[in-house]
């Protein structure tokens, strides 16, 4: 007993005390290495797990007490005999939570969620213990789960009463496109409720009822209605969507009688109402002659109404309405004489003169015309004989020509395609401006969306969707003799850009955010739309106080339109860059608004 603990004894002294013979250490580096080997192929997701954990398991406990010392990675064989049984349970069990996952449960989201829970309850050994393809299919499966909610979220939240309404619906329509089908399936029976929802709001039938209630309504006004029922009115009118109120034929009676209540010392106007008491659209002493197909129409100015629009009923295809103000007061002891020549079923020549001169209106008159295709897309003759874009909209079957001047319009069938548009949340947008000469691709059939928009090319679209030209040569050295002076000067003489106090007008600055706001409004300020002050405290954005006094106006103004909304963050983001896609929706609301398109 005594020499067997002297020989403990021995094997506690330092190492180097016990230095074997190189023949021996030879032989041990042998057989640690083996072991060391063995262990290094141990694998807790390999099939080999069990094999390679025995063998290491083997090796080891046939070393020496030195040897065993000797194995630089014998506590990772350690930590895998110890805990073997316990990480062999978390892997069956994880496995088994996954295998259980599938889209023809009716629990399959529930099992997602159970998965992910038991997952995150582990603990970081245990974590290690799951196959990286097993984590990487949870995360998969949690990812499309939170776009799929994210999308049911948006369709719940679709409104026909929000401003952006169709554009909200394209991009949550797109966005549910994106989704894995297991998961799109989830939620179709929502996104077909809204699709039924969206194609009711663009059925004509549809809506030409619910625009026919608003219409009865407004007929039994008149001038000695009271406040409080034209203001119910208003509600009602207000409460439709924009297609639903293109239907309302009579919505300039409703104009009419808040303008006369407002003022009641106007009276009601001679031309506006017949001895039955009943409104009448037309006055009754314009003369409107034609010889072939040519219509002349010789009005005194001092004919026209006073308050409410001249309507002129010049063929069964061709209407004009003429507004007071389009024509000035100093004219009023004056004849207008307008032609139009019927040149084909698809084209007419327009003229306007006085005293044989040509005449340019005060403000937008419009051509209502009758009878042509319902996919016709109206352009402009130019002096240079090329086609070029001219403000109209559309209104079931009559296309409405806004013009302050004489002109040429045809009825073309244009379709214009771009290849890199097809996902764009304004994909629509971006090609009806098209089809109207209003934008333009860059090259090769591409638009470019996500390009920015520099002042110059902005200025260049705001002139051709409103028709407003210039003969005048800029003052400004980086413009004069440029492909956009026209254009530039065309909308300083409108009052729709600012006149600079400088010689230079830095027309090939990026539009900024705030800059196509407040485009946007002295556009529709051009047009000759009302609009009512907005209210400053209410204006959401975080960043709203940042801006400038005339700034914030012009941006509550636009976003109270409906024109311009706020990012993720709550920002409006002033000085963000913008982009033609981005543009091509901020133009096509505005000039929906200013009633061009």
């Amino acid at each position: 007993m005594k020499k067997t603990t002297k020989y403990m004894a021995l094997f506690t002294i330092p190492a180097i005390i016990i230095t074997a013979p190189a023949d021996i250490d030879a032989a041990n580096d042998w057989q640690v290495e083996n072991t060391e080997n063995l262990i290094d192929q141990i694998n807790p997701f390999s099939s080999t797990y069990e094999y390679y954990l025995n063998e290491a398991r083997n090796a080891y406990y046939l070393l020496s007490d030195y040897q065993q010392n000797q194995v630089r990675n014998s506590t990772t064989l350690l930590y895998y005999l110890g805990s073997n049984n316990d990480h062999q349970y978390v892997l069956t069990t994880f496995t088994n939570k996954m295998a259980a996952i599938t889209a023809r449960n009716s629990s399959f989201l529930r099992d997602i969620e159970e998965a992910n829970r038991y997952y995150h309850s582990l603990t970081t050994s245990q974590q290690a213990v799951i196959p990286n393809y097993l984590y990487l299919q949870l995360q998969n499966y949690m990812e499309n789960m939170a776009k799929m909610k994210a999308v049911q979220l948006k369709l719940e939240q679709l409104s026909l009463q929000d401003s952006n309404y169709v554009y909200n619906y394209e991009t949550t329509m797109q966005a549910y496109q994106l989704l894995p089908y297991d998961f799109r399936m989830l939620i179709t029976p929502l996104m077909n409720e809204k699709k039924l929802e969206y194609e009711t709001y663009y059925s004509p039938t549809n809506n030409r009822s619910i625009a026919q209630q608003v219409i009865n309504e407004i007929s039994k006004l008149s001038t000695s209605s009271t406040m409080e029922q034209v203001a119910s009115v208003r509600v009602k009118y207000n409460g439709l969507t924009t297609l639903q109120q293109n239907f309302v034929s009579n919505y300039h009676d409703l104009l009419y009688i808040e303008e006369v209540l407002r003022n009641t010392s106007y009276g009601w106007d001679p031309y506006y109402e017949d001895e039955k008491g009943k409104p009448s659209e037309y006055p009754t002493n314009i003369e409107v002659t034609n010889k072939g197909q040519m219509y002349t129409v010789v009005m005194p100015v001092s004919k026209m109404n006073r308050y409410t629009n001249t309507k002129i009923t010049v063929s069964d295809t061709i209407t004009l309405s003429i507004p007071n103000k389009a024509v000035r007061k100093t004219n009023n002891d004056d004849v207008l004489t307008m032609t139009i020549e019927e040149m084909n079923e698809e084209s007419i020549l327009f003229t306007a003169n006085m005293y044989d001169e040509s005449f340019e209106f005060s403000s937008y008159i419009d051509i209502e015309v009758k009878g042509l295709p319902s996919s016709a897309t109206i352009v402009r003759l130019h002096d240079g004989g090329e086609y070029i874009a001219t403000p109209y909209r559309k209104i079931a079957n009559k296309f409405i020509i806004k013009t302050k001047t004489s002109a040429q319009f045809t009825a073309t069938n244009s379709r214009v395609q771009f290849f890199d548009i097809h996902t764009d949340g304004h994909r629509y947008e971006i090609e009806q401006l098209a089809k109207r000469k209003i934008v333009s691709g860059v090259e090769n059939g591409l638009y470019k969306p996500n390009a920015k928009v520099t002042l110059a090319q902005y200025a260049a679209m705001i002139a051709r969707s409103m028709n407003i030209t210039s003969s005048e040569s800029s003052t400004y050295q980086d413009v004069h003799g440029k492909w956009y002076e026209s254009s530039i000067e065309s909308l300083l003489e409108a009052g729709i850009l600012e006149q600079p106090n400088s010689n230079y007008f830095n027309a090939e600055k990026v539009v900024t955010r705030k800059e196509a706001a407040v485009l946007s409004i002295r556009l529709l300020q051009y047009a000759g739309i009302n609009i009512s002050d907005p209210v400053l405290n209410k204006i959401p954005f975080t960043d709203f106080k940042q801006l400038s006094t005339a700034d914030s106006y012009f941006v509550a103004a636009a976003y109270e339109l409906g024109i311009f909304g706020g990012k993720e963050n709550g920002q409006f983001d002033p000085n963000g860059k913008l982009t033609r896609s981005q543009m091509a929706k901020v133009l096509y609301k505005t000039l929906q608004i200013a009633k061009m398109i």
